[in-house]
C-alpha cells in the first residue's frame, strides 16, 4: 500500500495553536448555527412529506436542502476542531466498532444525498488506545472532506480489518465515484494544495490527530475511479 504523504511534513505546534484559537472564537456561534440548521432541515423534511408529488415544491426544497446540507457540514467542521490541540497522554481504550456505529448516525444525516454510505461494523471488539472524541473528529472530517472533494455521485464504505503488520488494525474508507478527480489523493494528504482555508484547516486537523495517535493517512488507488483511505492503529487485546 502506498502513502502519498511526505513523511518529513509535520503539523507544527503553531498550527495546532491556530486551530485551538479558531475553536475558542467560534464554538458558541457554531453551536447556535448547528441547532438552527438542524431545525431547518427537520422543517424542510416535514414540508417535503406534506407536499410530496408537487414538482415546484420538490425542486425548491431540493435546492434548499443542498445549501443547508453544505452549511451544516461547514458548521460541524468548525465544531470538530475543539480539543485538537490537547497534548495530554492518551490512556483510554476505544472500541472502533462502536465508534463507527456512532459516526454512521451522524453521517447519515449530514452527507449529501449523492453519497451512498455503507458501514461494516464487526461483532467483536476492536480496541485501540486513543481518544474517542479525537478519532471521531478525524473520521467525520475525512468523510466531509471527501464529500467536498468529489463532486459526483459516489459510494463510501467504512470498515475495519486487520492491518498488514502484526498486531495492528486498519480503519478504511473505500470510495467508488462516478468520476474521481485526478489529484484527489494529493489533495487528501497535503493541506497546502487546497486554496480553501476551511478545507486546509480540516485536513491539518486530520493529520494532527493521526500523528497524535501514532497513525497517518494512507491512500491507495484501487481501480479506475476507486480510492482507499486507511488509518492504521496498534490493536489492544480484547
Amino acid at each position: 500500500m502506498s502513502d502519498e504523504r511526505d513523511p518529513g511534513v509535520r503539523v507544527p505546534d503553531v498550527e495546532l495553536a491556530s486551530l485551538d484559537l479558531l475553536r475558542r472564537q467560534t464554538s458558541g456561534a457554531a453551536h447556535t448555527l448547528n441547532n438552527i440548521f438542524t431545525s431547518l432541515l427537520g422543517e424542510l423534511a416535514l414540508l417535503e412529506d406534506e407536499r410530496k408529488g408537487d414538482p415546484v415544491v420538490e425542486e425548491a426544497t431540493h435546492a434548499l436542502r443542498e445549501q443547508l446540507d453544505r452549511c451544516v457540514r461547514l458548521v460541524r467542521t468548525g465544531l470538530m476542531h475543539r480539543d485538537v490541540g490537547a497534548r495530554d497522554a492518551i490512556e483510554s481504550e476505544v472500541d472502533l466498532g462502536l465508534l463507527l456505529s456512532r459516526c454512521q448516525r451522524i453521517l447519515d444525516g449530514t452527507l449529501p444525498r449523492r453519497i451512498g454510505l455503507h458501514v461494516r461494523v464487526p461483532d467483536e471488539s476492536w480496541l485501540v488506545r486513543g481518544d474517542a472524541h479525537e478519532i471521531e473528529v478525524m473520521l467525520l472530517a475525512l468523510a466531509f472532506r471527501l464529500g467536498d472533494l468529489v463532486p459526483t455521485a459516489m459510494e463510501v464504505t467504512l470498515s475495519l480489518c486487520a492491518g498488514s503488520a502484526s498486531g495492528t488494525l486498519a480503519l478504511q474508507l473505500d470510495v467508488a465515484a462516478a468520476e474521481l478527480p485526478s489529484d484527489a489523493r494529493q489533495r487528501l494528504v497535503d493541506p497546502a494544495l487546497d486554496g480553501n482555508a476551511t478545507a486546509a484547516a480540516s485536513l491539518a486537523a486530520i493529520h494532527a490527530i493521526a500523528d497524535r495517535h501514532g497513525s497517518h493517512l494512507q491512500t491507495e488507488r484501487t481501480g479506475g475511479e476507486a480510492l482507499r483511505l486507511s488509518l492504521v492503529f496498534e490493536r489492544l487485546p480484547g
